[in-house]
């Protein structure tokens, strides 16, 4: 009966597959677990000062919004959002209206993941924060 039980054993450990991935085998490194990006989402909305404005959204280069007629409604002191998923520590967010010069800012999302965009006197600020703002 031992030997059934061992054949048994070495059978079902066969049929399981190799104990290490092809890539741990090919001699590849294989990422521990805390070296793997977590994958984060940047929010940045444009609050008060739009008035039927073009704006256009940039991140480290990528066009992620351009839209034509944004305009702050000043019940909530919201025009719009964008929600961008990054596993960077860093990005460039870059924001521009009306095809003027861009303002950009460099922003880490995992300690400042909404940034909120402000149109004053058509001067453009960002200001990256822990929490999103309340909507008033």
């Amino acid at each position: 009966m031992k030997r059934q039980a061992w054949i048994a054993f070495m059978l079902a450990l066969g049929l399981s597959g190799p104990a290490c991935s092809e890539r741990a085998r090919s001699g590849d490194p294989t990422p521990a677990l805390d070296e793997e990006k977590k994958i984060m989402t940047l929010r940045v909305r444009l609050g008060e000062g739009f008035q039927n404005n073009t704006v256009s959204v940039r991140v480290d280069g990528k066009q992620v919004y351009q839209r034509s007629g944004v305009s702050t409604d000043w019940t909530i002191s919201r025009a719009d959002a964008v929600d961008v998923q990054t596993a960077a520590d860093s990005v460039q967010l870059e924001v521009s209206v009306d095809g003027g010069p861009p303002v950009a800012q460099a922003i880490a999302p995992a300690r400042t993941p909404f940034v909120e965009v402000r149109s004053v006197n058509g001067e453009l600020h960002l200001h990256a924060l822990e929490q999103e703002p309340p909507m008033l």
